[in-house]
């Protein structure tokens, strides 16, 4: 066996510090080496999304933790595609976003949109920029009505959306920012992908869906209230514990609205669409927009 020396341990501890200093230096500049520095290509961030709705950023971004901002609204609030691209989800999410659609765009990019209380979009669909694509809700893990929005490059690193956003001014979302198309969509709200709602006028009737099938006006349960206007048969319905508002044209049945309602005063119920909302009592149905009433129809007959 050969005798170690002092001096070749003292050697070979020199040598295995300098090595690991090395290995260490190299592993930290590995690991501190920025995007930019890959040889990977990355694909641009879009240039032109517009707000994907109306409201207050009530949460910004933070890294790791919260990496989308939030804007709260009322329930209903249109959501729309910040910019042209395929729907690649839409549906329940299970980690917390609730009702949610992923739009992909041509360059790359994903956008998200989290905790709607409907979504109008299917996988596969394509959408067009300002498109109405779900309703502002709070499904999931979420306790109050508000619209969850990530930008995601390649669909894995998250951007702060203000950064990719028009500026906001005087701290609130440009009105003029939503394009052209979602303010059409936003005056009918639509109640499914295939349906659209009549604008209303204090002239017109209470709107109604547009569906290419009958919607079902029977009530499978107890009618809480029945009524008729000079235009339409209007009713509240309790199913199973849930409430719902029917609404029917006289002139064409074929038109016809079924909403979730829920009770609001004694005798008095409501039922949410989208900006609208139609209150019915015992005597007359109300239909309010935006928190102000656009008309009042008394009811001609009603039991």
């Amino acid at each position: 066996m050969k005798k170690v020396t002092i001096a070749q341990i003292c050697t070979y501890s020199l040598i295995g510090l300098t090595s690991f200093i090395a290995v260490l230096s190299t592993n930290t500049q590995v690991l501190t080496q920025t995007p930019k520095s890959s040889n990977t290509p990355q694909k641009s961030l879009p240039s032109n999304l517009i707000w994907p709705t109306q409201g207050i950023v009530s949460q910004g971004f933070r890294k790791y933790q919260h990496e989308g901002i939030d804007i709260a609204g009322a329930s209903g609030t249109p959501v729309v595609a910040a910019a042209s691209g395929t729907v690649v989800k839409a549906g329940w999410n299970e980690w917390g976003l609730g009702n949610a659609v992923v739009v992909e765009h041509p360059d790359g990019s994903v956008t998200i949109y989290g905790h709607n209380s409907r979504l109008l979009v299917k996988q596969g669909q394509q959408v067009n920029q300002g498109q109405v694509i779900a309703e502002m809700g709070t499904t999931g893990n979420s306790t109050a009505p508000h619209l969850h929005f990530e930008v995601r490059k390649n669909h894995r690193f998250a951007v702060d959306p203000l950064t990719t956003l028009p500026s906001l001014i005087a701290g609130k979302i440009p009105q003029q920012q939503i394009a052209s198309q979602a303010k059409a969509n936003h005056e009918i709200n639509q109640v499914s992908p295939t349906q659209t709602l009549q604008q209303v006028s204090p002239t017109q009737p209470i709107p109604v869906a547009v569906e290419s099938q009958m919607v079902e006006t029977r009530c499978n349960g107890t009618t809480v209230i029945e009524g008729e206007t000079a235009n339409i048969f209007v009713k509240v319905c309790q199913e199973n514990g849930q409430l719902f508002y029917i609404g029917q044209f006289k002139q064409d049945p074929s038109l016809s609205l079924r909403l979730p309602a829920r009770s609001v005063g004694s005798s008095q119920y409501r039922a949410d669409n989208g900006s609208f909302s139609y209150v019915v009592s015992s005597d007359k149905v109300e239909v309010w927009r935006n928190g102000q009433q656009v008309r009042s129809d008394t009811f001609s007959i009603s039991k």
